[in-house]
Formats: C-alpha cells, sequence, structure tokens
C-alpha cells in the first residue's frame, strides 16, 4: 500500500491576532461538505495553559471549493471556556457537536480533570449550515478526543478520557453508548490499563466484521503528563465484538505514542491507518514529525507510509476522515497557530 498527499491548504492560519489553536476534528456530512473544528482562544497562547477564553470553531469546505469557510465559534458560551469539540455522526445524517464548558470561572488543570467540566452539544440537519441551540448531553464523565463509530443498527459508540478511578487520575477511559440518534447516553464499562500505565484520548474504528478496536494515547503512571524526555510508551488497544457492551483488558500494541494524541480510521478489510508522532521520547514542545502509517493485522504490527508534516515543532493532534471520491483527509495543529488540511490519496 502507498500513499500520496495529492492537496494541501490551510483551514485557518492566524485568523485573530494571536489566536491559539488546538485538537481538531473532522467528518464528512451525507452532501459531502467536509467540517472542522477546534477550539482556540488568546489565553492560551498568551500564558494561560486551560485557555479561559476559548470557543469550539468550525469550518466547512464544500465539494469543489478551493479554500475552507470563515471560522464560526458554534461552540461557545460569554461565561465559560469551552474545549475539546468531536463529531458525532447518526444515522439520519444529522451530526453532532459534542464539547466541553468548564463550569469554573478559576480553570485550571485540576478542576479540568475533576468533573468541573460538563459536556454539551449541538446539532446540524443540514450538513453545518444552521445550528440547532446547544443544550447539556447528560454525560457525567469525559475529555472527549476523538469521534464516535456508527453501527449499522444505527448504535452510536464513544470513548472519553476519565478520572473517575482514584489510581489512574485522568488516565482511564469510558465507553458511551446510545441507541437513539445520539439524543442521551448510556455508560459503558470502564477501561484502563493493568500494569501501572495510563491511557486517554481514545479513538476508536468499526472494522468490516463489527469488531470495535480502540487505540490510545499512553503516559507512564510514575510520572506527570507531558513530562519532556520520557521514553515514549506503547498506544495500548482492545476491542468489542459486542457494540460496545463489553471489551477486553487494554493491552500493548506494536506502535510507540510518545504522550500525544492519535486518531486511527478503518481503510480496508485488511488495513488500519493511524495519524501519530513518531518520535521515541516525549517532549509536548517537540510532537513532530506527524506520520501516516498503517497495520494489517489488527495493530500488532505497523508500517509508516507517509510524513505527513515534518520536525521539527508541534504537529500534532490528527484527525481523519475518508471524503466521497475515496480519498484520506488528515487535520492536525501546526505549532499551535493553524490547523492544516491534507489530501491523501491511498493506493495498494
Amino acid at each position: 500500500m502507498q500513499a500520496k498527499i495529492i492537496d494541501r491548504k490551510w483551514v485557518v492560519e492566524w485568523f485573530d491576532e494571536r489566536q491559539c489553536y488546538h485538537m481538531p476534528s473532522l467528518t464528512m456530512a451525507d452532501n459531502g461538505n467536509l467540517l472542522a473544528v477546534w477550539n482556540g482562544g488568546f489565553l492560551q497562547w498568551n500564558g494561560d495553559p486551560m485557555g479561559r477564553d476559548a470557543k469550539d470553531w468550525v469550518s466547512i469546505l464544500e465539494p469543489g471549493a478551493s479554500s475552507w469557510s470563515n471560522p464560526d465559534a458554534v461552540g461557545c458560551d460569554i461565561r465559560y471556556c469551552c474545549h475539546d469539540p468531536i463529531w458525532i455522526k447518526n444515522k439520519k445524517g444529522e451530526i453532532t457537536l459534542l464539547f466541553a464548558k468548564f463550569l469554573d470561572t478559576e480553570v485550571n488543570f485540576a478542576t479540568w480533570c475533576n468533573g468541573r467540566d460538563e459536556l454539551w452539544m449541538r446539532k446540524t440537519q443540514d450538513s453545518g449550515r444552521t445550528w440547532l441551540p446547544a443544550h447539556p448531553a447528560n454525560i457525567t464523565s469525559g475529555h472527549a478526543s476523538n469521534d464516535s463509530v456508527l453501527l449499522p443498527d444505527g448504535t452510536i459508540v464513544f470513548a472519553c478520557t476519565s478520572s473517575e478511578l482514584p489510581d489512574k487520575y485522568f488516565g482511564a477511559i469510558r465507553i458511551y453508548i446510545s441507541h437513539d440518534d445520539s439524543e442521551t447516553f448510556e455508560q459503558g464499562p470502564i477501561l484502563f490499563a493493568e500494569d501501572g500505565n495510563l491511557i486517554r484520548e481514545p479513538a476508536l474504528c468499526l472494522r468490516p466484521n463489527g469488531v470495535i478496536r480502540l487505540f490510545s494515547r499512553t503516559c507512564p503512571g510514575n510520572v506527570g503528563w507531558g513530562s519532556a524526555g520520557n521514553h515514549s510508551l506503547p498506544s495500548y488497544t482492545c476491542e468489542s465484538r459486542d457494540g460496545g457492551k463489553t471489551w477486553t483488558k487494554p493491552v500493548p500494541s506494536g506502535i510507540l505514542n510518545n504522550e500525544s494524541k492519535i486518531d486511527v480510521i478503518s481503510w480496508d478489510d485488511e488495513t488500519i491507518l493511524m495519524a501519530y508522532n513518531d518520535t521515541p521520547e516525549t517532549d509536548w514542545h517537540e510532537r513532530s514529525p506527524l506520520t501516516l502509517a498503517m497495520s494489517q493485522d489488527e495493530g500488532k504490527t505497523w508500517q509508516n507510509l507517509v510524513t505527513l508534516a515534518p520536525a521539527p515543532g508541534n504537529k500534532c493532534q490528527p484527525a481523519m476522515c475518508k471524503d466521497k471520491e475515496g480519498r484520506l483527509n488528515v487535520v492536525y495543529m501546526h505549532r499551535h497557530t493553524a490547523i492544516e488540511h491534507l489530501v491523501i490519496e491511498i493506493t495498494k
């Protein structure tokens, strides 16, 4: 299998002076529109790591268009900052924006991890042209980072980071399941690594045989997040064969994770694609290069296909989807100052 980048353009680049960008997600609407979302604010760039003025911005690339639309602050609240947006698609073609709204005016890492954020949702029924009012998602635990999967029967499954376990602080994964087009969600199991490592920011893909496979971002359990110089650890993987109700135990996969967000997509019967930072050490300020890899044995072994964004610098937090032409589309955060979009042709 070969991968070739055939187009790249900015989704957004400094559309507001000194704006900081973070955590993009990407999906395709039924009419072929690509929808990108990310969070951004001035304060995060100017010394506030939590970005207390952040909003979730949406931009659209219509089929045949040469550029993305001007960003629209779809996920926002003048009283609270909004972070970490993801997309949820249902069987009716509706797309829901799920995002975290922090309920403390004094936001810090502890309140972020300990339940002082609340997941909200806002739905579009016309491929991103208009949006229904935002409302609470009634999900009690969560730091969402990757999109959901839609099963053939309409069931929606998504996974988020959880800090519910005292000895797995911000280092376990909670599953959520919806049977009513994302109107409500029920809690599924909580997943964690049994060897002491912490797993978070799960990425899901639905395999052609109906198996849901999960891959994680990984952190050593004896040090803090983002400690530069730590050796990268394996991304952990597990699977569900019953629509997300039960899962195997998370175990190390065959690819390293430098404590940074990944994304995966089920490409064909044999192949899973992963966008990740291919580096042997962790450093939150040098998350690069960004690389596309493939596995044809359900994550046991991996082969790099193409460099999406070269080192040095912070080029990370990828999100992927397939477009109507069958091409792979990737967005990622470029040095906190831009979101870049790549179109990749995959051939055997």
